[in-house]
C-alpha cells in the first residue's frame, strides 16, 4: 500500500509510503514503514520537552525530498541529531547511530506525517532519559483531534 497523503486526505495505517512535513511546509521528506508495528516516545530531556512521537527506520527507508538548508540541529551528542525546521521551528526527525536501537537508525517525527489517522497504534515508551533505552510501558495511541470530535 503506498500513500501518497495529502493534508486533505485521511489513510489507514499500514505498511507503506509516508508522506509528511513540518508546519510551513519548506521541509518534506517520505519513509517506508508500518506504523501498526510499533511507534516509540522516549522520556529524554529534548523528546519530552518536544513531545516527540516517533517511529525508528533504517536510514534506507527515509528520503527528504525538500528543505535541507533549512534544516537546523540540536544534539546532545554525536548518537543522535535531533533536526527541525529553523523557518517554523518544527523537529520533524532525527538520526544517528545507537547500538540499542540497531545501529544506524532514522527516527520520524509522527506528528508531522499528513493525513493519516493514527488512532490505535501501539507506543512503546522508551527511558532514554537514562540511557538505558528500557522498555517502560506499552499504550495504544488516542489521536486528541479524533477523540474530541466523539466526545
Amino acid at each position: 500500500m503506498s500513500n501518497a497523503a495529502s493534508a486533505h486526505t485521511t489513510t489507514t495505517p499500514g505498511m507503506g509510503t509516508y508522506r509528511g512535513s513540518c508546519a510551513c511546509r519548506a521541509v518534506r521528506f517520505e519513509a517506508d514503514f508500518d506504523p501498526s508495528a510499533g511507534t516509540t516516545q522516549c522520556n529524554c530531556t529534548i523528546c519530552a520537552k518536544t513531545r516527540w512521537w516517533g517511529v525508528i527506520v533504517k536510514p534506507s527507508a527515509f528520503r527528504l525530498l525538500a528543505g535541507e538548508e533549512v534544516l537546523g540541529d540540536c544534539s546532545r551528542s554525536e548518537a543522535g541529531h535531533a533536526r527541525f525546521c529553523k523557518t517554523c521551528g518544527v523537529r520533524v526527525f532525527g538520526h544517528g547511530n545507537l547500538p540499542e536501537l540497531g545501529g544506524e537508525y532514522c527516527s520520524i517525527n509522527l506528528n508531522c506525517l499528513d493525513g493519516v489517522d493514527l488512532t490505535g497504534v501501539p507506543v512503546v515508551y522508551l527511558d532514554g532519559l537514562h540511557d538505558t533505552w528500557e522498555q517502560l510501558a506499552i499504550a495504544p495511541y488516542v489521536d486528541p483531534v479524533t477523540a474530541a470530535k466523539r466526545a
